[in-house]
Protein backbone atom coordinates (compact mmCIF):
# COMPACT_ATOMS: atom_id res chain seq x y z
CA UNK A 1 0.00 0.00 0.00
CA UNK A 2 0.99 3.62 -0.28
CA UNK A 3 2.50 4.72 3.04
CA UNK A 4 0.93 7.95 4.31
CA UNK A 5 1.71 7.76 8.03
CA UNK A 6 3.20 10.86 9.62
CA UNK A 7 5.11 11.78 12.73
CA UNK A 8 5.06 15.52 13.42
CA UNK A 9 8.34 17.39 13.37
CA UNK A 10 8.77 21.01 14.39
CA UNK A 11 11.68 21.44 12.03
CA UNK A 12 11.08 22.87 8.54
CA UNK A 13 9.91 20.07 6.29
CA UNK A 14 12.03 20.79 3.25
CA UNK A 15 15.10 22.52 4.66
CA UNK A 16 18.44 21.46 3.18
CA UNK A 17 20.38 24.09 5.13
CA UNK A 18 24.05 23.69 4.24
CA UNK A 19 23.67 21.28 1.32
CA UNK A 20 23.49 24.04 -1.26
CA UNK A 21 26.99 25.10 -0.17
CA UNK A 22 28.25 22.32 -2.42
CA UNK A 23 27.45 24.19 -5.56
CA UNK A 24 29.67 27.17 -4.93
CA UNK A 25 32.42 25.62 -2.83
CA UNK A 26 33.39 23.25 -5.64
CA UNK A 27 34.30 26.02 -8.03
CA UNK A 28 35.64 25.45 -11.50
CA UNK A 29 39.10 26.27 -12.72
CA UNK A 30 39.30 30.01 -13.38
CA UNK A 31 42.73 30.26 -14.99
CA UNK A 32 44.05 28.20 -17.90
CA UNK A 33 47.60 27.09 -17.20
CA UNK A 34 50.11 24.99 -19.08
CA UNK A 35 49.32 21.53 -20.49
CA UNK A 36 51.74 18.59 -20.40
CA UNK A 37 51.51 15.01 -21.68
CA UNK A 38 52.75 11.56 -20.65
CA UNK A 39 52.76 8.54 -22.98
CA UNK A 40 54.05 4.97 -22.82
CA UNK A 41 56.30 5.70 -25.83
CA UNK A 42 57.45 9.10 -24.54
CA UNK A 43 60.79 10.19 -23.10
CA UNK A 44 61.60 12.27 -20.05
CA UNK A 45 64.05 14.21 -22.19
CA UNK A 46 61.14 15.44 -24.30
CA UNK A 47 59.46 18.82 -23.66
CA UNK A 48 56.20 17.11 -22.62
CA UNK A 49 54.14 18.32 -25.58
CA UNK A 50 51.38 16.35 -27.30
CA UNK A 51 53.77 15.01 -29.98
CA UNK A 52 56.79 14.77 -27.67
CA UNK A 53 55.36 13.48 -24.42
CA UNK A 54 57.15 12.63 -21.21
CA UNK A 55 57.63 8.97 -20.33
CA UNK A 56 57.02 9.02 -16.58
CA UNK A 57 54.37 10.39 -14.27
CA UNK A 58 57.16 11.70 -12.03
CA UNK A 59 58.51 13.93 -14.78
CA UNK A 60 55.07 15.22 -15.70
CA UNK A 61 54.07 15.90 -12.10
CA UNK A 62 57.35 17.75 -11.45
CA UNK A 63 56.32 20.40 -13.98
CA UNK A 64 52.87 21.08 -12.61
CA UNK A 65 51.81 24.39 -11.07
CA UNK A 66 48.32 25.51 -9.98
CA UNK A 67 46.06 25.75 -13.01
CA UNK A 68 48.09 23.25 -15.07
CA UNK A 69 46.88 20.02 -16.68
CA UNK A 70 48.70 16.72 -17.16
CA UNK A 71 47.15 14.46 -19.80
CA UNK A 72 48.06 10.77 -19.80
CA UNK A 73 47.83 9.03 -23.18
CA UNK A 74 46.17 5.63 -23.47
CA UNK A 75 47.89 2.51 -22.18
CA UNK A 76 48.67 0.47 -19.07
CA UNK A 77 50.92 2.03 -16.44
CA UNK A 78 52.40 0.59 -13.22
CA UNK A 79 53.90 3.82 -11.88
CA UNK A 80 52.23 5.66 -9.01
CA UNK A 81 50.99 9.23 -9.46
CA UNK A 82 52.75 10.94 -6.53
CA UNK A 83 51.75 14.49 -5.57
CA UNK A 84 53.44 14.33 -2.16
CA UNK A 85 57.06 14.15 -3.30
CA UNK A 86 57.38 16.82 -4.60
CA UNK A 87 54.49 18.58 -2.85
CA UNK A 88 51.92 19.54 -5.47
CA UNK A 89 48.57 21.23 -4.93
CA UNK A 90 46.16 23.52 -6.70
CA UNK A 91 44.82 26.78 -5.33
CA UNK A 92 41.36 28.34 -5.16
CA UNK A 93 40.25 28.99 -8.74
CA UNK A 94 43.32 27.23 -10.13
CA UNK A 95 42.72 23.49 -10.02
CA UNK A 96 45.58 21.18 -10.84
CA UNK A 97 44.22 18.52 -13.21
CA UNK A 98 45.49 15.01 -13.98
CA UNK A 99 43.42 13.21 -16.59
CA UNK A 100 43.37 10.45 -19.12
CA UNK A 101 43.55 11.84 -22.62
CA UNK A 102 40.03 12.26 -24.07
CA UNK A 103 38.83 9.19 -25.94
CA UNK A 104 41.66 6.95 -24.72
CA UNK A 105 41.73 4.38 -21.90
CA UNK A 106 44.36 4.92 -19.22
CA UNK A 107 44.76 2.00 -16.78
CA UNK A 108 46.99 2.33 -13.72
CA UNK A 109 47.96 -0.89 -11.95
CA UNK A 110 50.23 0.07 -9.08
CA UNK A 111 50.93 -2.65 -6.52
CA UNK A 112 50.52 -2.24 -2.74
CA UNK A 113 51.75 -4.17 0.26
CA UNK A 114 48.78 -3.40 2.54
CA UNK A 115 45.17 -2.33 2.32
CA UNK A 116 46.12 0.98 3.99
CA UNK A 117 48.69 1.86 1.35
CA UNK A 118 48.34 4.83 -0.94
CA UNK A 119 47.31 2.97 -4.05
CA UNK A 120 47.77 4.28 -7.56
CA UNK A 121 47.45 7.94 -6.54
CA UNK A 122 49.47 9.35 -3.64
CA UNK A 123 47.92 12.70 -2.78
CA UNK A 124 47.03 12.73 0.92
CA UNK A 125 47.60 15.61 3.31
CA UNK A 126 46.84 19.31 3.26
CA UNK A 127 46.52 19.66 -0.49
CA UNK A 128 43.48 20.36 -2.58
CA UNK A 129 41.94 22.03 -5.61
CA UNK A 130 42.77 18.84 -7.52
CA UNK A 131 40.89 17.15 -10.36
CA UNK A 132 41.35 13.55 -11.41
CA UNK A 133 39.47 12.50 -14.54
CA UNK A 134 39.17 9.62 -17.02
CA UNK A 135 41.37 7.09 -15.22
CA UNK A 136 41.03 3.35 -14.48
CA UNK A 137 42.61 2.14 -11.25
CA UNK A 138 42.79 -1.65 -11.53
CA UNK A 139 43.90 -3.85 -8.64
CA UNK A 140 43.67 -7.18 -10.46
CA UNK A 141 46.56 -9.57 -9.81
CA UNK A 142 48.53 -7.05 -7.75
CA UNK A 143 48.87 -9.14 -4.60
CA UNK A 144 47.00 -9.96 -1.44
CA UNK A 145 46.30 -6.37 -0.33
CA UNK A 146 45.58 -3.52 -2.71
CA UNK A 147 44.21 -0.05 -2.04
CA UNK A 148 41.79 1.87 -4.15
CA UNK A 149 41.97 5.62 -3.44
CA UNK A 150 41.93 7.51 -0.15
CA UNK A 151 41.09 11.20 0.33
CA UNK A 152 42.30 12.02 3.86
CA UNK A 153 44.80 13.69 6.19
CA UNK A 154 43.67 17.21 5.34
CA UNK A 155 42.61 16.75 1.71
CA UNK A 156 40.03 19.27 0.51
CA UNK A 157 38.40 20.53 -2.70
CA UNK A 158 39.03 17.43 -4.81
CA UNK A 159 36.97 16.42 -7.84
CA UNK A 160 36.87 12.83 -9.14
CA UNK A 161 35.12 12.51 -12.48
CA UNK A 162 34.90 9.45 -14.75
CA UNK A 163 37.19 7.40 -12.52
CA UNK A 164 36.84 3.60 -12.46
CA UNK A 165 38.21 1.72 -9.44
CA UNK A 166 37.97 -2.06 -9.64
CA UNK A 167 39.38 -5.40 -8.51
CA UNK A 168 41.08 -4.17 -5.34
CA UNK A 169 41.23 -6.19 -2.16
CA UNK A 170 39.99 -3.22 -0.19
CA UNK A 171 37.48 -0.35 -0.34
CA UNK A 172 37.41 1.44 -3.67
CA UNK A 173 37.21 5.01 -2.37
CA UNK A 174 37.66 6.30 1.18
CA UNK A 175 36.64 9.87 2.07
CA UNK A 176 37.82 11.63 5.22
CA UNK A 177 37.83 15.13 3.81
CA UNK A 178 35.78 18.24 3.11
CA UNK A 179 34.48 19.70 -0.16
CA UNK A 180 34.73 16.58 -2.29
CA UNK A 181 32.88 15.88 -5.55
CA UNK A 182 32.59 12.32 -6.93
CA UNK A 183 30.71 12.29 -10.25
CA UNK A 184 30.15 9.70 -13.00
CA UNK A 185 32.56 7.21 -11.49
CA UNK A 186 32.36 3.40 -11.35
CA UNK A 187 33.36 1.41 -8.26
CA UNK A 188 33.02 -2.34 -8.71
CA UNK A 189 34.24 -5.80 -7.83
CA UNK A 190 36.40 -4.73 -4.90
CA UNK A 191 36.56 -7.74 -2.61
CA UNK A 192 37.39 -9.01 0.86
CA UNK A 193 39.67 -12.00 1.20
CA UNK A 194 38.76 -12.91 4.77
CA UNK A 195 34.96 -12.52 4.92
CA UNK A 196 34.78 -11.00 8.39
CA UNK A 197 34.01 -7.75 10.22
CA UNK A 198 36.71 -5.14 9.69
CA UNK A 199 37.43 -6.49 6.22
CA UNK A 200 34.10 -5.81 4.56
CA UNK A 201 35.21 -3.20 2.02
CA UNK A 202 32.81 -0.88 0.23
CA UNK A 203 32.32 0.98 -2.98
CA UNK A 204 32.59 4.28 -1.05
CA UNK A 205 33.46 4.57 2.64
CA UNK A 206 32.58 8.16 3.64
CA UNK A 207 34.10 8.32 7.11
CA UNK A 208 33.86 12.01 7.84
CA UNK A 209 33.61 15.40 6.18
CA UNK A 210 31.23 18.10 5.05
CA UNK A 211 30.03 19.35 1.68
CA UNK A 212 30.59 16.02 -0.06
CA UNK A 213 28.70 15.32 -3.29
CA UNK A 214 28.36 11.70 -4.52
CA UNK A 215 26.49 11.97 -7.81
CA UNK A 216 25.67 9.71 -10.78
CA UNK A 217 28.03 6.86 -9.95
CA UNK A 218 27.69 3.11 -10.54
CA UNK A 219 28.54 0.99 -7.49
CA UNK A 220 28.25 -2.79 -7.74
CA UNK A 221 29.83 -6.13 -6.92
CA UNK A 222 31.68 -4.88 -3.82
CA UNK A 223 32.06 -7.34 -0.95
CA UNK A 224 30.63 -5.01 1.71
CA UNK A 225 28.01 -2.32 1.19
CA UNK A 226 27.66 0.21 -1.56
CA UNK A 227 28.08 3.53 0.32
CA UNK A 228 28.77 3.71 4.05
CA UNK A 229 28.62 7.03 5.91
CA UNK A 230 30.30 6.20 9.23
CA UNK A 231 31.43 7.05 11.93
CA UNK A 232 31.31 10.82 11.48
CA UNK A 233 31.40 13.68 12.01
CA UNK A 234 29.74 14.30 8.67
CA UNK A 235 27.28 16.96 7.53
CA UNK A 236 25.63 18.83 4.67
CA UNK A 237 26.31 16.22 2.00
CA UNK A 238 24.35 14.75 -0.91
CA UNK A 239 24.13 11.20 -2.29
CA UNK A 240 22.05 11.33 -5.49
CA UNK A 241 21.47 9.73 -8.89
CA UNK A 242 23.61 6.69 -8.12
CA UNK A 243 22.97 3.11 -9.24
CA UNK A 244 23.86 0.78 -6.35
CA UNK A 245 23.31 -2.95 -6.80
CA UNK A 246 24.56 -6.48 -6.10
CA UNK A 247 26.87 -5.36 -3.30
CA UNK A 248 27.51 -7.35 -0.11
CA UNK A 249 28.13 -11.04 -0.69
CA UNK A 250 29.71 -11.68 2.72
CA UNK A 251 28.20 -14.09 5.23
CA UNK A 252 29.39 -11.88 8.13
CA UNK A 253 28.14 -8.53 6.88
CA UNK A 254 24.83 -6.69 7.13
CA UNK A 255 25.71 -3.54 5.25
CA UNK A 256 23.06 -1.98 3.06
CA UNK A 257 23.21 -0.36 -0.32
CA UNK A 258 23.51 2.90 1.65
CA UNK A 259 24.07 3.06 5.41
CA UNK A 260 24.19 6.29 7.43
CA UNK A 261 25.36 5.56 10.98
CA UNK A 262 27.22 7.70 13.49
CA UNK A 263 29.48 6.41 16.21
CA UNK A 264 29.52 7.41 19.89
CA UNK A 265 30.85 10.96 20.29
CA UNK A 266 30.38 11.91 16.65
CA UNK A 267 27.47 13.53 14.83
CA UNK A 268 26.09 12.99 11.35
CA UNK A 269 23.55 15.58 10.23
CA UNK A 270 21.77 16.69 7.08
CA UNK A 271 22.64 13.91 4.64
CA UNK A 272 20.35 13.97 1.59
CA UNK A 273 19.78 10.71 -0.31
CA UNK A 274 17.66 11.04 -3.43
CA UNK A 275 17.05 9.77 -6.98
CA UNK A 276 19.10 6.62 -6.38
CA UNK A 277 18.41 3.15 -7.81
CA UNK A 278 19.20 0.67 -5.03
CA UNK A 279 18.47 -2.92 -5.92
CA UNK A 280 19.40 -6.55 -5.27
CA UNK A 281 22.03 -5.84 -2.63
CA UNK A 282 22.81 -8.91 -0.53
CA UNK A 283 21.11 -11.33 -2.89
CA UNK A 284 24.35 -13.27 -3.43
CA UNK A 285 24.89 -13.77 0.31
CA UNK A 286 24.63 -17.19 1.89
CA UNK A 287 23.33 -17.44 5.43
CA UNK A 288 22.82 -13.73 6.22
CA UNK A 289 19.62 -11.81 5.71
CA UNK A 290 20.00 -8.14 6.57
CA UNK A 291 21.62 -6.36 3.64
CA UNK A 292 18.80 -4.02 2.73
CA UNK A 293 18.42 -0.83 0.74
CA UNK A 294 18.95 2.15 3.07
CA UNK A 295 19.60 2.09 6.83
CA UNK A 296 19.81 5.17 9.10
CA UNK A 297 20.76 4.52 12.72
CA UNK A 298 22.63 5.36 15.95
CA UNK A 299 21.48 8.96 16.48
CA UNK A 300 21.85 10.39 12.98
CA UNK A 301 19.70 13.49 12.51
CA UNK A 302 18.02 15.22 9.58
CA UNK A 303 18.47 12.54 6.91
CA UNK A 304 16.38 13.13 3.78
CA UNK A 305 15.43 10.01 1.81
CA UNK A 306 13.55 11.20 -1.28
CA UNK A 307 12.49 9.74 -4.62
CA UNK A 308 14.62 6.61 -4.52
CA UNK A 309 13.71 3.30 -6.15
CA UNK A 310 14.58 0.52 -3.71
CA UNK A 311 13.86 -2.98 -4.97
CA UNK A 312 14.62 -6.62 -4.20
CA UNK A 313 17.26 -6.12 -1.52
CA UNK A 314 17.95 -8.86 1.06
CA UNK A 315 16.64 -7.01 4.10
CA UNK A 316 14.47 -3.94 4.75
CA UNK A 317 13.99 -1.49 1.94
CA UNK A 318 14.33 1.48 4.33
CA UNK A 319 15.16 1.03 8.01
CA UNK A 320 15.15 3.99 10.41
CA UNK A 321 16.59 2.44 13.54
CA UNK A 322 16.91 3.53 17.20
CA UNK A 323 14.90 6.17 19.02
CA UNK A 324 17.83 8.62 19.09
CA UNK A 325 17.73 8.79 15.28
CA UNK A 326 15.75 11.98 14.75
CA UNK A 327 13.99 14.06 12.12
CA UNK A 328 14.33 11.59 9.25
CA UNK A 329 12.28 12.33 6.13
CA UNK A 330 11.22 9.35 4.00
CA UNK A 331 9.08 10.55 1.09
CA UNK A 332 8.30 9.74 -2.55
CA UNK A 333 10.20 6.44 -2.55
CA UNK A 334 9.28 3.24 -4.38
CA UNK A 335 10.13 0.54 -1.83
CA UNK A 336 9.06 -2.83 -3.16
CA UNK A 337 10.01 -6.50 -3.10
CA UNK A 338 12.61 -6.28 -0.32
CA UNK A 339 12.85 -9.54 1.58
CA UNK A 340 12.51 -8.39 5.22
CA UNK A 341 9.89 -5.74 4.51
CA UNK A 342 9.57 -2.34 2.92
CA UNK A 343 9.85 0.45 5.52
CA UNK A 344 10.43 0.22 9.27
CA UNK A 345 10.72 3.26 11.53
CA UNK A 346 11.91 3.26 15.14
CA UNK A 347 13.20 6.83 15.03
CA UNK A 348 11.92 9.98 16.71
CA UNK A 349 10.01 12.72 14.84
CA UNK A 350 10.32 10.91 11.53
CA UNK A 351 8.11 11.97 8.63
CA UNK A 352 7.01 9.23 6.25
CA UNK A 353 4.66 9.98 3.37
CA UNK A 354 3.87 9.19 -0.26
CA UNK A 355 5.98 6.03 -0.38
CA UNK A 356 4.79 3.23 -2.65
CA UNK A 357 5.06 -0.37 -1.49
CA UNK A 358 2.63 -2.11 -3.86
CA UNK A 359 3.59 -3.24 -7.35
CA UNK A 360 4.84 -0.07 -9.09
CA UNK A 361 4.50 -1.63 -12.57
CA UNK A 362 8.14 -1.38 -13.58
CA UNK A 363 8.80 -1.74 -17.29
CA UNK A 364 11.31 -4.62 -17.06
CA UNK A 365 12.65 -5.21 -13.55
CA UNK A 366 14.34 -8.45 -14.65
CA UNK A 367 16.43 -6.31 -17.01
CA UNK A 368 16.86 -3.61 -14.35
CA UNK A 369 14.68 -1.10 -16.18
CA UNK A 370 12.91 0.57 -13.28
CA UNK A 371 11.00 3.15 -15.25
CA UNK A 372 7.29 2.73 -14.72
CA UNK A 373 4.51 1.94 -17.15
CA UNK A 374 1.83 4.43 -18.06
CA UNK A 375 -0.68 3.07 -15.55
CA UNK A 376 1.70 2.90 -12.58
CA UNK A 377 0.38 4.14 -9.23
CA UNK A 378 3.70 5.98 -8.86
CA UNK A 379 2.68 8.57 -11.46
CA UNK A 380 1.65 11.88 -9.85
CA UNK A 381 1.63 10.12 -6.47
CA UNK A 382 4.34 12.12 -4.74
CA UNK A 383 4.51 15.41 -2.94
CA UNK A 384 6.31 18.31 -4.58
CA UNK A 385 9.88 18.65 -3.37
CA UNK A 386 11.73 21.77 -4.52
CA UNK A 387 15.05 20.05 -3.85
CA UNK A 388 14.30 17.22 -6.30
CA UNK A 389 13.33 18.97 -9.54
CA UNK A 390 15.04 16.49 -11.86
CA UNK A 391 14.98 12.68 -11.88
CA UNK A 392 17.65 9.99 -12.19
CA UNK A 393 17.99 10.70 -15.93
CA UNK A 394 18.02 14.51 -15.44
CA UNK A 395 14.41 14.72 -16.67
CA UNK A 396 12.64 17.69 -15.09
CA UNK A 397 9.95 17.17 -12.43
CA UNK A 398 6.97 17.22 -12.43
CA UNK A 399 5.63 16.16 -15.81
CA UNK A 400 2.06 15.77 -14.58
CA UNK A 401 0.04 17.29 -11.79
CA UNK A 402 2.53 16.29 -9.09
CA UNK A 403 5.91 14.68 -8.65
CA UNK A 404 6.04 10.97 -9.42
CA UNK A 405 7.18 8.51 -6.77
CA UNK A 406 10.56 6.86 -7.29
CA UNK A 407 13.78 7.76 -9.06
CA UNK A 408 12.14 8.22 -12.47
CA UNK A 409 9.63 10.82 -13.57
CA UNK A 410 7.30 9.26 -16.13
CA UNK A 411 7.61 11.16 -19.40
CA UNK A 412 5.91 8.80 -21.86
CA UNK A 413 9.20 7.36 -23.14
CA UNK A 414 8.21 3.76 -22.35
CA UNK A 415 6.96 1.89 -25.40
CA UNK A 416 5.13 -1.10 -23.97
CA UNK A 417 1.86 -1.79 -25.77
CA UNK A 418 0.08 -3.08 -22.70
CA UNK A 419 -3.52 -2.23 -22.02
CA UNK A 420 -4.10 -0.52 -18.71
CA UNK A 421 -5.89 -2.70 -16.19
CA UNK A 422 -9.35 -1.64 -15.17
CA UNK A 423 -10.50 -0.74 -11.70
CA UNK A 424 -7.01 -0.11 -10.36
CA UNK A 425 -7.31 1.01 -6.75
CA UNK A 426 -4.51 2.89 -4.98
CA UNK A 427 -4.74 3.33 -1.22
Amino acid sequence: MMNSSWKFSSSPLLSLSGSCILFFLLEVTAVHGATYYVATNGSDSNPGSLNQAFKSFAKGVSKLQPGDTLYIRGGIYTEQIDLQTPNKTGTAGNYLTIAGYPGETVTIRHANTSVASYGSIKARGNRGYLKFENLVLDGADLGNKTSGMQLRDGNHHIILRNIEIKNHKGTALGITANNIEVVNCIFHDNISEVDQAGERHYGIYFREGSNVLIDSNKIYGNSGGGIQVYPGPASNSIIRNNEIHHNNNMTSSNNEGIIVMQNLGNTITNISVYNNLIYLNGVNQSGYAHSGGIRVTNGVSGTKIWNNTIYGNKGWGVAIESSNTINSLVQNNIVYGNSAGQITDAGTDSILSNNLSVDPKFIKPDSFDFRVQAYSPAIDGGIDLNEVLIDFRKVSRPKGTAHDIGAYEHDGSEKLSVSAPKDLLVQ
